[in-house]
């Protein structure tokens, strides 16, 4: 198992703890080959690639218990899995996104016990999140007979939410416990407690739902009990099988835990933005592939609603790709930042222009692979119609990786070096002025250009983001970003 750190210096973290900002002589080893770079980012993205799509299988796993139950139940679920991912999860992963830059500057800058303090307080912070989205998915059953015409479907899908929200501490847990092992250089304990609790999973869902009969309350409480498993399994498999990750854990502090939380909560802002920005640009999107007419006549139809949910599911399997080496550069930067290394950080980040070009390409194929694969088998109990849709929609779904692997390049980078705000409002202001209008407009409005057009402009919305931020990193002072993650440290302690 790989559990050093992404950068291994010359000497030991600790020597770097007050380094000045001359720290890249330092860090001269530091600085490797690309192939010496390219073993690394591909050693830690693999196991994390799986670790999310196994994530990522236990919704479908819920998904396809679900359609085993009724028809109506289905469609409620997928509703609450939607509220629940916007009004939730989008929001979590977003916040526990500030310890992409915390954790990995403390490791780097030799601070280990702080590692542990910031996770510490993640924790709690992540709680209190949790409350106002709690009292959303208790209130559930209400706001979405508010939005909807089935009542019936509101109310099931409320049942789902309230009985999700037991998981929501199990979750925190994980999210912030993968994080304290990712800025070590530790990518596959997550995975092998997935391993372990993807078997349980199966056997939770047929004892709950089909063996007691608790239908989509019990498919719900499955999901939750495991939230709260791979929580204990993975707090444990550091206490027992990670003894060298102790350095990092400072005990429980009570004092120190409550104090000092806005550094973590300026990060933490833009960095639920630019998730849930993304996140929700998606779903509107795919709702609106409802008003997309097809034919001469300029029917409304329901094949491509059905097409989208085809293409954009593919889409989804594809993006864990770069987002997973997001991660991994995210946290490769901020380690270099910790330690003051401003020259190898920019080489790395260079390195990391021409590693996501490779990846872009990647997704690139996969897109249209998966994409006739899933297509025609998705599509053998479906119309022609629909079918032919997916394969007319697929380059334009490809050339979308293209633009989507280079985004999540640029934002690992920003996380590394603690500029959220610049990920978070660039994202929000370029998906919302540019891509989503004019993918509208492209799918429904004048050009009617369907699903084509619906791809084709958030694609260009991405090109735009990527060009404006690539921008931004190159006139940054990357400086700056030693010196404020210095200051940070120093309140934070």
């Amino acid at each position: 198992m790989e559990t050093t750190a992404l950068l291994e210096p010359d000497r030991a973290p600790s020597d770097y703890h007050g380094a000045s900002l001359d720290g890249d002589n330092v860090h001269a080893k530091a600085a490797s080959t690309w192939r010496d770079e390219g073993r690394t980012m591909i050693s830690h993205s693999i196991p994390l690639v799986l670790t999310y799509l196994l994530q990522y299988f236990y919704n479908l796993i819920v998904v396809l218990v679900v359609g085993h139950i009724g028809e109506d139940e289905l469609a409620a679920v997928a509703l609450a899995v939607t509220t629940m991912n916007i009004v939730g999860f989008a929001i979590f992963e977003g916040v526990a996104t500030s310890l992409d830059t915390l954790c990995a500057q403390a490791y780097g800058s030799g601070n280990l016990k702080l590692v542990g303090l910031h996770v510490q307080r993640m924790v709690l912070f992540l709680l209190v999140v949790a409350c106002p989205v709690g009292v959303v998915w208790i209130c559930s059953p209400w706001i979405l007979a508010a939005l909807i015409p089935q009542t019936h479907l509101a109310i099931l899908a409320g049942t789902f939410l309230r009985t999700s929200l037991v998981g929501v501490p199990g979750y925190v847990v994980w999210e912030a416990g993968k994080r304290f092992l990712q800025c070590q250089g530790n990518f596959t304990a997550g995975l092998i407690v997935l391993l372990i609790c993807t078997p349980i999973t199966l056997l939770l869902n047929w004892v709950l739902v089909f063996q007691l009969g608790m239908g989509v309350m019990g498919t719900a409480l499955a999901a939750a009990l495991i939230q709260h498993l791979r929580a204990v399994l993975l707090v444990l498999y550091i206490a027992v099988g990670l003894p060298e990750t102790h350095k990092c854990w400072p005990g429980f502090l009570p004092k120190s835990t409550f104090q000092n939380w806005m550094p973590m909560i300026k990060l933490s802002g833009p960095g639920a933005l630019m998730t849930l920005a993304e996140w929700f640009a998606f779903e509107i999107l795919n709702f609106s592939t409802a008003y997309i007419k097809v034919g001469d006549d300029e029917r409304v139809s329901s094949g491509p609603l059905a097409a989208q949910a085809i293409l954009s599911n593919t889409s989804i399997l594809i993006w864990h790709i770069p987002f997973s080496c997001s991660v991994v550069a995210s946290t490769r930067v901020g380690v270099l930042i910790g330690q003051g290394s401003v020259k190898a950080a920019k080489a790395v980040s260079k390195f990391y222009g021409a590693f996501f070009t490779g990846v872009a390409i990647l997704d690139f194929v996969l897109a249209l692979v998966l994409g006739v694969l899933i297509g025609h088998f998705g599509t053998r109990m479906s119309s022609a119609e629909v079918r032919d849709l997916v394969m007319a929609t697929l380059p334009f779904v490809a050339m979308f990786q293209i633009f989507d692997a280079a985004v999540s390049c640029v934002h690992g980078i920003l996380r590394g070096l603690g500029r959220q705000a610049v990920g978070g409002y660039a994202t929000f202001a370029i998906n919302y002025g540019v891509g989503v209008p004019l993918a509208l407009i492209l799918s429904i409005g004048p050009p009617m250009l369907g699903l084509a057009g619906l791809w084709s402009g958030l694609a260009i919305g991405l090109a735009v983001l990527t060009l404006v931020q690539a921008i931004v990193l190159t006139l940054m002072k990357w400086e700056r970003c030693v010196e404020d993650a210095r200051k940070r440290e120093e309140y934070c302690e």
